[in-house]
């Protein structure tokens, strides 16, 4: 578990709950738990290798809309890893609520 991302969690006031899940999905997917971390860390997208999920990487989420901030870049490259299709819709979509 990373106390660095329940740390950044609980400093947005994030409902107990839903900082379990998000810190749960993180652990499942190492690198990109990994990345989260930096990013936290430094507010910066720069790494010399970035994940790459179906073809995207948080860097390049965060700059497709204003509403995709950085931890919802990360939050988006987990949901294209689990969920493929419909991430991929969502970002087709424009990112609008499903």
């Amino acid at each position: 578990m990373s106390e660095l991302i329940r740390k950044f969690y609980e400093k947005a006031h994030t409902m107990p709950e839903l900082i379990e899940s998000k810190i749960t999905r993180f652990r499942h997917n190492p690198d990109i738990k990994l990345e989260f971390e930096k990013w936290i860390k430094t507010k910066s997208f720069e790494t010399e290798e970035p994940v790459v999920v179906e073809g995207h990487t948080a860097k390049e989420l965060s700059e497709l809309s204003p509403y995709i901030s950085g931890e919802g870049a990360f939050v988006l490259l987990l949901e294209l890893r689990e969920n493929p299709k419909r991430a991929q819709k969502r970002i087709s979509n424009g990112f609008k609520m499903m």
